[in-house]
């Protein structure tokens, strides 16, 4: 498996099926664009210079396919700029900005996190992203942010004064992390029914103890499964992670 390395980035749009292993995490990838092999759902990851700090970032431009892979690239050339700002919200919030001055094409839902290997601290955030779910003492659970009002956490490229709010939770070995894009929740059976979170967490419930690359094969398996064998309805990304 490969081992990221200090002030390393990986990540892209393209289809992608890999493992590899950060600073106290293993993650495990599966991406694919709905056509031609790139689409806009992007993933992120960076370690920073001292080796301690990993940083994941899943996002889901509008449409899907090639029509917005230039879109989707760019947000992932905009992330490799901000790897090194080590505020999560400054992160979200200037990636905004940007979003906001190519205009509503180019709106994004994202979803961050930063992990300190010393600490054992996880800070994460969302824009219009679906939650993170987290496996916690042998439970899989939303990590949800706290209700607040006005205007905080919606997508890129909604709202130029839109402000981004982090959250902060510790982690313990075994937990695990399954980010993704709608993709996933949207996948329809032959006759059109949704997957849907509830059947995600049905899922994940059964599959409590998989490690990493063993959940992906058993998530993408079953989104086949219910598709009749094809993801070609979005594109589909999602991302497990597991703290060492």
């Amino acid at each position: 498996m490969y081992r990221l390395k200090c002030a390393e980035v990986w990540g892209g749009i393209k289809d992608e099926e890999l493992d590899v292993c950060a600073p106290g995490l293993t993650l495990s990838l599966f991406s694919s664009a709905c056509e031609g092999g790139k689409g806009g759902d992007v993933y992120f990851c960076s370690v920073c210079r001292g080796d301690r700090v990993t940083r994941v970032v899943v996002a889901d431009v509008a449409g899907h396919g090639t029509a917005v892979s230039a879109i989707g690239r760019w947000v992932h050339d905009e992330l490799v700029k901000g790897m090194d700002d080590p505020v999560l919200a400054n992160l979200l919030a200037e990636l905004n900005s940007r979003v906001v001055r190519r205009g509503l094409r180019a709106m994004t839902t994202a979803v961050a996190l930063s992990y300190d290997v010393v600490e054992r601290h996880l800070e994460y955030g969302y824009a219009g992203h679906p939650p993170i779910l987290i496996r916690h003492a042998g439970a899989w659970m939303d990590l949800s942010p706290a209700p607040d009002g006005g205007c905080r956490n919606l997508p890129l490229g909604v709202e130029p004064a839109c402000s981004y709010q982090t959250f902060e939770t510790s982690v313990a070995s075994g937990d695990m992390l399954l980010l993704y894009t709608d993709g996933v929740l949207e996948a329809p059976s032959p006759d059109g029914t949704l997957f849907t979170a509830e059947r995600l967490r049905e899922l994940l419930g059964d599959a409590a103890t998989a490690s990493p690359d063993i959940l992906k094969s058993k998530l993408l398996a079953t989104l086949r499964g219910w598709t009749g064998g094809r993801l070609d309805h979005d594109d589909v990304t999602f991302l497990v992670i597991e703290v060492a």
